[in-house]
């Protein structure tokens, strides 16, 4: 038993240090429940025909930074995701209000999806604003590590 406490207790530091800069970004994130934070810039100060290219919010982007640094997120989201039957963000909200300190990592592999994928895929960060997987991660794993 006393083990499994100084082993909870050395993960708590462990992951207290890797989120403490991140939660600084839950006012942030709150405020912009429901809303898009990209928009399109099409060149439309330049004659003929050209691609739209999206410009995200400079904090969501120093964010997505500050989440790759962590080293908590890993390509294998996806075998969580199969695991706990997650389809979409309905049941990946549902999923982080459910997770206990033991199954933190389930919260990891649900961002991870956006962080990550939002690498190759970048809708995926403005979905994760808008529909709220960041704030209710990042708050949600916020008072995991305060429960201890």
């Amino acid at each position: 038993m006393e083990k499994e406490n100084t082993y909870r207790l050395e993960m708590i530091e462990k992951y207290q240090a890797k989120f403490a800069n991140a939660f600084r970004y839950l006012p942030w994130f709150e405020e912009r429940l429901g809303e898009r934070v990209v928009q399109n810039y099409n060149g439309a100060d330049k004659p003929g025909n050209s691609v739209p290219i999206p410009v995200y919010d400079g904090t969501l982007l120093a964010f997505v930074k500050e989440m790759q640094r962590t080293g908590l997120f890993d390509r294998n989201y996806i075998y969580t995701y199969s695991r706990c039957k997650l389809k979409n963000a309905q049941d990946e909200l549902q999923m982080i209000e459910q997770v206990e300190f033991k199954d933190i990592e389930i919260i990891f592999a649900i961002m991870a999806k956006y962080v990550l994928g939002g690498m190759t895929k970048g809708i995926l960060w403005s979905q994760a604003v808008e529909n709220g997987v960041f704030f209710h991660g990042l708050k949600k794993i916020k008072e995991l590590l305060k429960k201890g």
